[in-house]
């Protein structure tokens, strides 16, 4: 290792690629949220004992199994970038997951961009940069 990365606890300097694998894990966090929303949406019922117990179906619980893969990939990429950043950097760029659950609800859900999530997730982009460019 350089005297400067010693001095810097180890920590590697933000470059373009290492916002692209920061993003890569929330990218993998906010799809946790994407097959929870998919899985709320195939509601099944049972009836046991004469009474009706509502539930999911067979492929709500498979999206489900999906939401908890991602969370557990998600839970290996963050310990790594968390072991590689700063922690003020790294927590400063997951809060970039509110802009992908944004795309994500436009994208796969129809849902509508509205003028103040726009000024929101602008909000959210201008702090990253700040922090980001105090970083470098």
């Amino acid at each position: 290792m350089g005297e400067q990365a010693k001095a810097e606890g180890g920590r590697k300097k933000l470059t373009f690629l290492s916002v692209i694998a920061i993003q890569s894990a929330v990218i993998v966090y906010t799809g946790s949220g994407v097959c929870s929303k998919i899985a709320s949406g195939h509601k099944g019922s049972i009836t046991l004992f004469g009474r009706e117990i509502h539930a999911l179906t067979w492929t709500g619980y498979l999206w489900l199994f999906l939401e908890v893969c991602c969370l557990g990939l998600y839970a290996v990429l963050w310990q790594q970038i968390i072991k590689r950043f700063d922690l003020s950097i790294a927590y400063c760029n997951r809060a970039f997951a509110v802009c992908w659950s944004f795309l994500w609800g436009i994208l796969f859900f129809g849902e509508r961009a509205r003028p103040l999530n726009i000024v929101g997730i602008a909000v959210v982009l201008l702090g990253i940069i700040l922090v980001n460019q105090d970083a470098n």
